[in-house]
């Protein structure tokens, strides 16, 4: 059964995080309730993830062309310099908390992109 543009852009939140230089998750050595504490990807991680990524990439291309190809000119803006995809959302908290300029791959899948604050 095919996945949904929906689900392969969240999905594609996290590998795209996950496969960053940086990138990091949080444990719970002292139990819930604890303090979290920060704990890198190994470069091994993040390998598995980069390759995970771009199956997604190519599922996405695959089942939404047009998401997919709207992702990739927001994140062409972006790395030119147009920071607008980067204060509102999931891609806002990316830059506060872990300081990683992400575009949402999720505004640009099929469900969001209907919606008013999509272009």
């Amino acid at each position: 059964m095919r996945r949904t543009s929906q689900t392969i852009a969240m999905n594609l939140r996290f590998y795209v995080y996950a496969s960053e230089p940086g990138a990091f998750y949080n444990t719970y050595p002292n139990g819930s309730g604890a303090r979290p504490v920060p704990v890198q990807y190994t470069e091994e991680e993040r390998e598995r993830h980069t390759q995970e990524r771009d199956a997604a990439f190519a599922e996405w291309q695959e089942v939404d062309p047009e998401g997919y190809s709207l992702w990739r000119e927001a994140t062409a803006a972006m790395q030119e310099g147009d920071s607008s995809e980067l204060v509102h959302g999931w891609s806002e908290m990316m830059v506060r908390r872990h300081g990683v300029r992400i575009v949402d791959p999720c505004r640009f899948c099929r469900s969001c992109r209907g919606r008013s604050y999509v272009r």
